[in-house]
C-alpha cells in the first residue's frame, strides 16, 4: 500500500446551456506518474462528501467547499493518502 503525496485541485465550472454547473476534484501529485483523473461532483454536499472521504476533517471539508464555490479554484496542499484511498474516491485509475 503506496502512500502517494500531492495536492488536491477543485474546480468550480458554472456550466452553460448543455452542461449543468459542477465541482471537478483532481489529485496532483507532487512526484511520479500516476494515471489521474478528475472526479465530476454535482453539487455543494457532494463535494464535502467527498473530501471527506478522503480524509479531510467534515469541517475543513466545508471551509474548502466554500472557497472552491466563491473562488473558483482551490488548491488544497500537503494531502498524504495511499493510492488505494485515491482509487476508491475515482481520482486513480
Amino acid at each position: 500500500m503506496a502512500k502517494v503525496t500531492g495536492n488536491i485541485r477543485v474546480n468550480a465550472n458554472p456550466g452553460s446551456e448543455s452542461v449543468a454547473a459542477h465541482f471537478e476534484v483532481t489529485f496532483v501529485p507532487y512526484a511520479g506518474r500516476l494515471n489521474t483523473r478528475p472526479v465530476r461532483v454535482n453539487n455543494l454536499d457532494d463535494l464535502v462528501t467527498l473530501l471527506m472521504n478522503l480524509r479531510i476533517d467534515e469541517d475543513e471539508a466545508i471551509r474548502w467547499a466554500g472557497k472552491a464555490r466563491t473562488q473558483g479554484v482551490v488548491l488544497i496542499a500537503g494531502i498524504e493518502r495511499t493510492e488505494i484511498q485515491l482509487k476508491e474516491n475515482g481520482l486513480l485509475t
